[in-house]
């Protein structure tokens, strides 16, 4: 029956225990296995309720046989618990429909799985995943599974308890034939009747007359239900066995998995895995859960009866046991397991204990998720008391981004220290420290700095009694607050300091962020070489210790991207954006998110692509607004005045955006005092604003243009501030933008004099993007130097590239302006709230239903289904949409075209 139904999506075996649904179904699994099918085998336990576990499980057993599934769907569990399988799903349905090759997933012990959130996963895997995957699910009942839909489909095919019992033939054939018992047919007719067929009975009855001389006698006293039945010849197969097996058996079968260690452990039979062999040699119900013999279990029945011999016989052991189990499985990286015993042995500190050894480790390799679910275990008024725990919560919530969180938790942890009885001294000293650091952590995310100054003496200079991490992030958290103070050389000493601390991490995110803190300061200095070498090992290192497509990797890349674009290298810059934009709100501190919104935005529009760069800068401005960041905003404003594609609100005059300002107009004081902290950058963010939207209200000849004399001032009064407050890089763009102004003042000779050491100092680092996003008056500016150099030697101190530096930026502006000249149109987008859905320039009419589809998590396979398509067919309209939108994947083509409003959000 089940060879002629291999083509059934799903075939559920189920019946209660001690039917063979195991059993069959491996024996299955190995016949579809020689027809080179893949087959994944996957146990489940009560664990697997946690839909991410259970995602990670199932990811886990299928790359293993089927070696190289997307890493990225592992890591996606991690960094989006709360909805990763809307996109996981779907993407792991694609990979294996893209594989070629059938499938069948095997889920052993289905009941033991009660939560929805799972449930619903499974029935989206049944009810969509295609001609390649199937199916083979055991269970002691037939409940969350969508069983009424796959019938109508003919998609299903049951094995119920009726199926399995063994007909008066099949007793004979197992009893007699297999397991050579010298039974007549009165006692097998009288055998098959008592049990009914059960396996389970026959397999005991078949131990219990091995050496049973009485057959007869013994089969007339079986009698009543299968309970005690089992029970009954429970007995008479243990009380058969010498003493040590016997008391292995018993010892050991406390966990729901056994291997060696744990089994010596347990038992302290120093053989252990000799011991599990001459077990399951003996057929005493044990089972091997995977290929090689490491891990087993015992048949859910015998290992009932199991438990109930050892309370019997040494009462109170089993509590001995279960935390015997939970600190082997501690000691050996099973926290999961671990937990467990302590909880069932009744020990909930002990439990605490092992979620806290195991929680920083869990928060340096970036399983956040995995941490939160190792609280969940635990009652909450025990974790609540515990000042480490509370800690470890608050760095796993900080790093997902959840401030809210994340602060109530690190409260808590301070609130609860001083009576912790478990604390040192020395722990309540550095959890002080700690906590300041996660402070420090939690408002350098939210771009402050408050509390950063208070690290130096209670972090730095006692830096040897910390533990690696809490350094590490305190020198990453305070050389942010350097670089916004314009201490770049001192930012670059501390990440010289702290690199001891960072190679002494596990995970990579502290040594990324320290890279790609020293590339920025760097970046601000103009020192390229050693800007190109922090964020290449930044990229470098993520990628190596967390993936190619790993949160810590992607934030790497936006300044990678960054540095690319003002070379000129559009298309790998976009390429590294484009994947960081992914990350949404969960981008970083916002000197990454400028990276990835503000240069993103602008090689769109350089593409030609205006609509698309104006939804990049909203996406930056809603991340602005649900986080509270101010500096992020302001740069998406200044962004949207420089490209001319949205709406500027200006509401003071140029030279007016820094306190002071008014009263300020002689040359000798035109630098004024410096703001403190991030307050001069956006000070200085603003004015760059208002002299953009002023320059470009005269160009375009507005009826009230601002004083270009004041325009001029203000311009002047920028450069003076960036030279003086925030370095050359600034100075570099300040300058920029004063020549811009004076030629459209009409004072060519001050600007091309203004504007020649950019010049020079561009054509030297071989940046190209800072003068050619400097505006039409600043390209105009270009072109006359460029004649004027052509018509005239270089100055004497002139370099001798930059007539043809400035021929390459002329070159570029002419591809850039035919680009936009050929480009998508810049009608205005509906804004947000309309409920218009409008086709996008660009997207067909099949585009759009796809989009739709693809919106509802359908597969390939459901899509093409749905539209009559091949599911090529499908692959190439994904493809030409992926390319329409600029996304890579479906959850960025989803995001991409919600905010396009192609798609009700």
């Amino acid at each position: 029956m089940l060879h002629s139904d291999r083509k059934r999506r799903l075939a559920l075996i189920h019946a209660p225990a001690g039917f063979g649904k195991s059993t069959l179904a491996a024996q299955w699994m190995e016949f579809l296995a020689a027809q080179d099918l893949v087959t994944v085998w996957l146990s489940l336990d009560r664990d697997d309720n946690n839909t991410i576990w259970f995602l990670s499980h199932l990811l886990q057993a299928i790359r293993k046989a089927r070696p190289g599934l997307d890493e990225e769907l592992q890591q996606l569990l991690e960094e989006r618990p709360d909805d990763a399988e809307h996109y996981v799903v779907p993407a792991l349905i694609n990979a294996i429909d893209e594989g070629g090759q059938d499938i069948v997933i095997t889920l052993d012990d289905w009941h033991l799985v009660t939560e929805p959130r799972t449930r619903a996963v499974v029935e989206r895997l049944l009810e969509a995943g295609g001609s390649h995957l199937s199916f083979i699910i055991t269970s002691r009942n037939r409940s969350g599974l969508p069983l009424g839909r796959l019938m109508v489909r003919d998609q299903l095919i049951e094995v119920d308890a009726v199926a399995l019992r063994f007909d008066e033939n099949e007793s004979q054939d197992f009893l007699v034939g297999i397991n050579r018992l010298d039974l007549d047919a009165g006692d097998l007719a009288s055998l098959h009747r008592t049990t009914e067929g059960w396996i389970a009975a026959l397999q005991l009855v078949s131990l219990s007359l091995r050496d049973h001389r009485g057959a007869s006698d013994l089969i007339e006293r079986l009698s009543g239900r299968h309970a005690s039945i089992g029970e009954y010849l429970a007995e008479n197969v243990l009380d058969t066995l010498d003493p040590e097996t016997l008391d292995f058996l018993l010892m050991t079968s406390v966990p729901e998995r056994l291997c060696a260690g744990l089994a010596s452990a347990l038992s302290g039979v120093e053989l252990g895995q000799a011991m599990l062999e001459k077990i399951q040699a003996q057929d005493l119900f044990l089972q091997p859960l995977d290929d090689d013999g490491t891990w087993y279990r015992y048949h859910h029945l015998f290992e009932d009866y199991l438990r109930r011999r050892l309370e019997r016989d040494y009462p109170g052991r089993t509590g001995e046991l279960n935390l015997v189990a939970a600190r082997w499985y501690s000691e050996n990286g099973f926290p999961s397991d671990a937990v467990d015993h302590a909880l069932a042995a009744g020990d909930v500190e002990l439990a605490v204990e092992i979620v806290e050894l195991r929680a920083m480790w869990l928060v340096e390799h970036s399983s956040m998720s995995t941490l939160l679910a190792l609280v969940s275990k635990i009652p909450a008024d025990h974790a609540a008391g515990q000042a480490r725990l509370q800690t470890a919560i608050a760095w796993a919530h900080t790093l997902l981004n959840q401030s809210g969180a994340a602060q109530r938790a690190l409260n808590l942890a301070e609130s609860v220290m001083p009576a912790d009885a478990t604390l040192t001294e020395h722990d309540r000293f550095e959890l002080g420290v700690e906590g300041l650091v996660v402070q420090s952590c939690i408002d350098m995310y939210g771009d402050r700095v408050n509390h950063v100054d208070e690290l130096d003496g209670k972090c730095f200079a006692q830096a040897n009694l910390l533990r690696p991490w809490i350094v590490s992030v305190a020198a990453n958290v305070s050389t942010f607050k350097k670089i916004h103070d314009g201490d770049y050389r001192l930012a670059l000493e501390q990440q010289r300091w702290a690199a001891k601390f960072h190679g002494l991490t596990s995970g990579p995110f502290s040594g990324v962020y320290g890279h790609c803190f020293s590339g920025l300061a760097a970046y601000a200095l103009l020192d390229l070489d050693r800007v190109d070498q922090h964020f290449t090992a930044a990229v470098e290192l993520g990628r190596r210790k967390a993936g190619r497509y790993s949160h810590a990797a992607r934030l790497a890349g936006a300044m990678m991207g960054q540095l690319l674009y003002e070379r000129g290298e559009l298309d790998k810059a976009e390429k590294l954006l484009e994947e960081t934009r992914e990350l949404g709100s969960e981008g970083g501190v916002v000197d990454f998110m400028v990276s990835t919104y503000a240069t993103l935005a602008r090689i769109k529009a350089l593409r030609g692509d205006t609509p698309r760069a104006r939804e990049i800068l909203d996406e930056g401005d809603l991340v602005a607004d649900s986080l509270g960041l101010d500096r992020l905003r302001l740069v998406m404003n200044l962004e949207r005045v420089q490209l001319g594609i949205g709406p500027r609100a200006i509401d003071a005059e140029p030279d007016r955006a820094l306190p002071g300002a008014a009263a300020v107009r002689e040359p000798a004081d035109i630098t004024g005092p410096r703001l403190e902290g991030l307050a001069e950058a956006k000070a200085q963010i603003q004015l760059a604003t208002q002299l953009r939207s002023a320059m470009a209200d005269a160009g375009h000849g507005s009826q009230e243009p601002p004083g270009k004399s004041d325009t001029v001032t203000g311009a002047r009064r920028l450069l003076a501030r960036a030279a003086a407050y925030l370095g050359p890089r600034a100075e570099l763009n300040a300058r920029i933008l004063l020549a811009a102004a004076l030629e459209q003042a009409g004072n060519r000779k001050e600007a091309e004099s203004t504007l020649w050491p950019a010049l020079e100092t561009c054509s030297r680092l071989g940046l190209v993007r800072p003068v050619l996003d400097g505006g039409p008056s600043c390209l105009e500016l270009v072109r006359a130097t460029s004649a004027r150099l052509r018509r005239e030697p270089a100055p004497e101190l002139g370099s001798p590239e930059l007539p043809r530096f400035l021929s390459i930026l002329i070159r570029l502006e002419a591809q850039a302006r035919t680009n936009r000249d050929a480009g998508w149109s810049a009608e205005p987008v509906p804004p947000p709230g309309t409920g218009t859905t409008v086709p996008e320039p660009g997207l067909s009419q099949r585009e759009q239903m796809i989009l739709r589809l693809v919106e509802k998590e359908r597969s390939n396979r459901e899509i093409a289904q749905e539209l009559h398509l091949g599911i090529n067919t499908v692959k190439w309209y994904l493809k030409s949409l992926f390319n329409a939108l600029g996304v890579s994947d479906r959850r960025a083509c989803v995001t991409e075209a919600r905010r396009r409003h192609l798609l009700p959000k």
